[in-house]
């Protein structure tokens, strides 16, 4: 697609609004007046570029949304081998953020002046002679503009929620000179106001196929999806305070919590219905696709953030398979964002998401596949800057710009089949969607076994959520949702027990110990570099043990320790443990020494603290609950 010039151009338009650090102040003087810069269709459309412009800084969606903001799960997942607290930003990964982080403060102030900056257009918006003169009896592109800057603005407010739960919530244009004495307001009035509010407008906006940039603007059909995503998240599950602000707190659903299911089911319902979206792509062809900018109008991507080559995103270099500087023209990867090597056995064999999400490997400085396989180091394969046709070079090693895809399809199906199955069990049209998701993961030939039999024999409604649960896993690899699914299920704390015990049986387990349940473990896998068939002069990794769990190494082969090493003699203590990664991984809520002591059902803190600075800010009207006031 010809791509996000208008953005660009007018990114310095957009910081005009909203040029200083505290939120509240976002009116420096710019020369513009209000009935200027809303005098024209062109001008509000300039605005609302401003809104995407604050999208894409590095404390918005270029980084901290995109990937640093990461709680540990059976997905995405960073090794820590140390119970020593970090000064700024990875314990957020083992569930022990602080508030004096100052990523935390940064990201705060730059959500809020995405947010304060769509307040004001909304306002500009409405006040606008263009505006009161539209019948407002169909889309229009001022009515599409002043739904689009609302479903922004709802979608910020979302991130923001489960990132922090309760917020501060306006939505009125803020002059700067407030009482700063204003607290947070609960999380479910702001998603019922939220919902409400894009009920209102959606009737108004026009589809991605009648939107210059297409899914790369919030369109009619990622309104709808983003109301039922709105609506689980209210009905879900989410973390509240004790009134003794040194516990972790308890887990609590949503009242009502059946309404909102119906209301996702009707918006959700909408998008599949209206027929504007679809899997026509293979899941490895949409995901070079991506890699190469391309972002079809009518297939998966509902809503995705249009990054700027060279100028902003890291997909591709912090997420996606490492690669060392060298000679070629791809730049180096950091690979930052790893996975569960638990994970990728999670797999059906035949399950072709598996080696466009998990790669056991890197690249070294000749582009030869290099071994990258242990407990939190499995590369996310979506995204590769060896993938693109026309590499950026070295000079552009971050700033790749390829796209950060909020919503897709994928995702509104399976909520559909989620919520549907949630009220009424596996009827036949969330088997359906189920179905659909799953059909795109499979040749056609297994569609039999691998699709119909498979859903047909979630025959009830525990089941079926437990494919549910298992598909969004399988699906959405490295992209970042599963935090978030896991809490409002209220699955978070179970999951990461699991999770910490599973590590450990593993290790146990390769070892030689007998675990009930568990009778094989891949100890480790076997690989030997082969000439790679697409590149001359280049070798790729032939791996073993992976489709099966081998118990001796084929002839030819080396051996990469994989679960053996993670259960060990510890030479100081004498005994044998864990590894430290694994001791240490999820140490705010289950680690090494409090492990016994734990079921599946303590509550997980997997909410951030509100920052230091916020809080003084704020006078005494924000405090820290969770354990985190200190």
């Amino acid at each position: 697609m010809n791509k996000k010039i208008l953005l660009s151009m007018l990114f310095s338009f957009g910081l005009c609004f909203t040029a200083c650090d505290d939120y509240l102040d976002v009116h420096p003087a710019t020369g513009f007046t209000e009935a200027e810069v809303f005098s024209s269709e062109s001008e509000i459309q300039s605005a609302v570029a401003g809104v995407y412009t604050l999208m894409l800084t590095d404390d918005a969606y270029s980084n901290r949304l995109a990937f640093v903001f990461n709680p540990n799960t059976d997905v995405e997942m960073s090794g820590i081998s140390t119970n020593t607290v970090n000064v700024n930003g990875s314990d957020i990964a083992c569930f022990e953020p602080k508030p004096y982080w100052t990523t935390l403060n940064s990201t705060w102030n730059a959500m809020y002046k995405i947010i304060n900056l769509s307040n004001d257009i909304i306002q500009g918006i409405e006040n606008s002679a263009i505006y009161k003169a539209d019948t407002k009896d169909k889309p229009s592109a001022i009515t599409q503009l002043y739904g689009e800057v609302k479903t922004l603005r709802a979608m910020v407010y979302l991130d923001m929620i489960r990132i922090w739960g309760d917020v501060v919530f306006r939505t009125t244009s803020s002059s700067g000179d407030e009482d700063f004495r204003v607290g947070v307001t609960d999380r479910n009035k702001i998603l019922e106001f939220l919902i409400d509010d894009l009920k209102s407008v959606e009737p108004l906006m026009q589809y991605a196929s009648a939107l210059d940039y297409g899914p790369e603007r919030a369109s009619r059909s990622f309104n709808q999806g983003l109301i039922g995503l709105l609506a689980l998240t209210r009905g879900g599950w989410t973390l509240r305070p004790d009134s003794d602000v040194a516990s972790i707190g308890h887990m609590v659903r949503g009242e009502n919590h059946e309404l909102y299911y119906d209301i996702a089911i009707q918006y959700l319902g909408k998008v599949i219905n209206e027929g504007q979206h679809d899997l026509k792509l293979s899941y490895r062809n949409f995901w070079i696709g991506q890699n190469n900018w391309v972002t079809p109008v009518n297939d998966d991507v509902m809503f995705s953030l249009p990054l700027l080559k060279n100028t902003s995103g890291e997909y591709g270099y912090a997420i996606g398979i490492p690669i060392l500087e060298g000679s070629h023209p791809y730049g180096s990867a950091s690979g930052s964002l790893s996975l569960s090597g638990t994970y990728l056995y999670s797999f059906d064999n035949k399950d072709l998401r598996r080696d466009i999400t998990c790669a056991p490997y890197s690249y070294d400085a000749n582009l030869n596949q290099v071994i990258r396989l242990d407990l939190a180091k499995l590369a996310v394969a979506k995204w590769s800057k060896l993938y693109s046709t026309s590499p950026l070079g070295g000079t552009s090693t971050k700033a790749t710009g390829i796209n950060y895809s909020w919503m897709r399809f994928a995702d509104v199906l399976l909520m559909y089949a989620e919520a549907v199955n949630e009220r009424f069990g596996p009827r036949q049209d969330a088997q359906e969607c189920l179905k659909r998701v799953r059909r795109r993961a499979f040749s056609q030939a297994d569609w039999s076994a691998k699709v119909d039999s498979y859903v047909s024999s979630k025959s009830n409604s525990d089941l079926f959520f437990q494919a549910i649960m298992d598909e969004r896993a399988w699906e959405f690899g490295g992209e970042s949702k599963r935090k978030f699914d896991l809490a409002r299920w209220n699955k978070y704390s179970e999951v990461i027990y699991n999770q910490y015990n599973k590590f450990v049986n593993w290790g146990k387990v390769a070892n030689g110990a007998y675990v009930p349940g568990i009778d094989q473990v891949p100890g480790s896998v076997y690989w030997k570099s082969i000439p790679d068939p697409n590149n001359a002069g280049r070798t790729i990794l032939d791996i073993k043990g992976i489709d099966e769990i081998l118990q001796a190494k084929p002839a030819g082969y080396t051996e990469q320790v994989f679960a053996t090493s993670w259960y060990s003699l510890n030479n100081e203590t004498a005994s044998y443990e864990p590894r430290n990664d694994i001791k240490w991984s999820f140490r705010g809520f289950i680690n090494f020494n409090n492990a016994s002591s734990l079921s599946p059902n303590t509550p997980l803190r997997y909410l951030c603290p509100y920052p230091s600075k916020v809080i003084s800010d704020h006078r005494g009207a924000i405090q820290n609950y969770y354990g985190f006031n200190y």
